[in-house]
C-alpha cells in the first residue's frame, strides 16, 4: 500500500526546538542517507517540496473560477512530501515518527492512498 506522509508547520506546529531555519552540513548528509536507503530499499517511491504559491480552482462546469495564492486564512504551510511503500498503516506510521524525529518537525500527516 502507499500512503501519503506529508509535514505540516504552523503557530501551533512549530519546527522542534523552535528553529525553522536550514539544518546543518552534517544533518542534512544524515537526511540524504535516510533518503537513499528508504529510496534503495522501496519505501521512498517520491518526494518532493511544494511551492507556496498556492492556486484555487472553485465552480462547476463552465463557471469556474481560479484564484492564486497564498491564502490569508490558512495559517498551515506544507512544504513537502514523501510518498512510501508500506505493507501495514503501522508500519507507515512508524517510518513517519523516525523520518519526523530526523527532520526535527513537530508534525507529520501520514494518508493512505486510495487505489494506487
Amino acid at each position: 500500500m502507499q500512503y501519503f506522509v506529508y509535514v505540516t508547520m504552523s503557530p501551533d506546529h512549530p519546527p522542534k526546538g523552535g528553529g525553522g531555519g536550514p539544518p546543518s552540513a552534517e544533518k542534512m548528509a544524515e537526511i540524504a542517507a535516510f533518503h537513499e536507503e528508504a529510496t534503495r530499499s522501496g519505501t521512498i517511491v517520491a518526494t518532493g517540496r511544494l511551492g507556496q504559491g498556492v492556486t484555487r480552482i472553485c465552480g462547476d462546469g463552465d463557471d469556474v473560477t481560479v484564484t492564486d495564492g497564498p491564502f490569508i486564512e490558512g495559517k498551515e504551510v506544507i512544504p513537502g512530501f514523501t510518498l512510501i511503500e508500506a505493507d501495514t498503516k503501522k508500519e507507515a506510521i512508524e517510518w513517519a515518527i523516525r523520518y519526523r524525529d530526523l527532520i526535527g518537525m513537530s508534525e507529520l500527516r501520514v494518508a493512505e492512498v486510495l487505489g494506487g
